[in-house]
């Protein structure tokens, strides 16, 4: 039974080879084959994981580099960097305790190079020094300081990076006069032009990544527009197939109560008018408030619903006005910059406001609204209140429109309130902030 296991083993190891163990061949199992078939599967896997990670693409790349253990490796490669170069030159034939010392103390803030690039390259440059007048370490040295100047290109500003390139000009100069022992012109150029060429090499990704984050900014804003634009279309149509509707209803019932009233009074009887009147009045009255209110809801008073620009807060006015013509007065306070807010804010504030001016129009009997808009820094407040009183159809704090308004300032991290001012009225209270936070 030992011998049949061995056996097995052997084949399943022979297929794995490539060894054709059942033809007769003999199958190799001494310890120098285990060692070589162990390292050409380490090899396969590390081999499997570079494959994997060159398939993944531009972002798995961007995405380790920019990985805080980057810097670690970094600053170890520079430690090892700034011993072995001097000895590949033949500066030096063997290191001292000092040496070592300088370059774990040079390699050490390479760890935290792009959290403080400017510090890190005022702490490095007299380092550098030091380690090129001992021991002499010049490509390492232009290496470090080609790194770090790249980091501080990358991870600054414009302005930035010009002081430090007419900064870095003469130290590299200066360091050339020390440091060498034949210098001439074309070693001052070739120096100069690495360290200034790494620097704009780093402005110039930065200013590419600034351009990236900028379309990016933009696509996200053209989605939240097109988003928006949908929603807007869909309840505009909405509110003109109910207008179509319910108004075609209220104008049929209008006009026929009319005329059999009419007729009634003809034929001398005027006791029965009085019930058809009122029929007459009451759906005049529901169809001025359905009209009224799909003209508050109307994005436009002809065409589609805009794509651009969102609506935001500089377009209360406009608001206001088409308010006011449907018979309802607005007393208009805004106080500060609404167009300094974000687009996404300014637009749930638009909107905010304008539901909650609808909703006086169709469910309050207010001939006049109060709507103050606070705009600061942190974020906006909202304040919409009429004077209107109770009516027997009064809407629900768990109406639609109310919920769409606690929607709109919950996803900007915000929150809004409605309800009651004293038994009479209704009040829309809103915040939302400006960094999508709640307070």
């Amino acid at each position: 039974m030992c011998f049949g296991r061995r056996s097995a083993e052997s084949a399943r190891e022979a297929e794995l080879d490539g060894d054709p163990g059942r033809s007769g061949h003999p199958v190799r199992s001494d310890l120098g084959e285990v060692r070589s078939r162990r390292d050409t599967n380490v090899f396969s896997a590390a081999r499997r994981v570079i494959v994997r990670l060159i398939a993944g693409g531009r972002l798995q790349w961007r995405a380790l580099l920019r990985a805080p253990d980057i810097d670690l490796v970094l600053a170890l490669a520079a430690f090892v960097a700034l011993l072995v170069d001097p000895l590949l030159l033949h500066k030096i034939t063997a290191l001292t305790p000092v040496m070592g010392v300088l370059a774990f103390l040079t390699a050490v803030p390479l760890a935290a190079r792009r959290r403080f690039p400017l510090g890190v390259l005022a702490i490095e440059l007299p380092l550098l020094m030091a380690c090129l007048v001992v021991f002499h370490p010049n490509r390492a040295a232009v290496g470090i300081t080609m790194l770090l100047v790249f980091t501080v290109g990358l991870e600054g500003g414009r302005s930035r990076s010009l002081v430090v390139g007419a900064l870095m000009a003469p130290v590299v100069i200066a360091t050339v006069f020390i440091t060498g022992t034949r210098v001439g012109p074309v070693d001052i150029i070739a120096y100069s032009s690495l360290v200034l060429g790494a620097l704009l090499a780093g402005e110039t990704l930065r200013a590419r990544q600034a351009l990236g984050r900028a379309l990016a900014e933009e696509a996200a804003r053209e989605r939240e527009a097109a988003a928006q634009h949908r929603f807007d279309s869909e309840r505009l149509a909405l509110a003109h197939e109910l207008h179509d509707i319910i108004g075609h209803a209220l104008v049929a019932i209008n006009v026929r109560a009319a005329a059999a009233a009419r007729r009634e009074r003809k034929a001398g009887r005027d006791e029965a008018p009085t019930a058809l009147d009122e029929i007459a009045s009451a759906s005049a009255g529901a169809l001025s408030e359905l009209r009224t209110a799909v003209k508050a809801l109307r994005a436009a008073q002809d065409g589609p619903a805009p794509l651009h620009p969102i609506q935001g807060m500089a377009g209360l006015a406009d608001l206001v006005a088409g308010v006011e013509a449907a018979g309802l007065a607005v007393d208009l306070k805004v106080i500060g910059v609404p167009a300094s807010l974000p687009a996404s804010v300014g637009h749930a504030g638009y909107r905010i406001v304008q539901e909650g001016l609808t909703n006086v129009l169709r469910h309050s009997t207010a001939r006049q609204a109060r709507v103050r808009v606070e705009v600061d820094d942190r974020g906006v407040v909202i304040d919409v209140v009429d004077d209107g009183r109770k009516r027997a159809t009064t809407f629900l704090t768990g109406g639609h429109g109310v919920r769409g308004m606690q929607e709109r300032a919950a996803a900007l991290g915000g929150t809004c309130e409605a309800g009651t001012v004293n038994g009479a009225g209704w009040r829309v209270q809103a915040r939302i902030p400006v960094d999508g936070k709640g307070s």
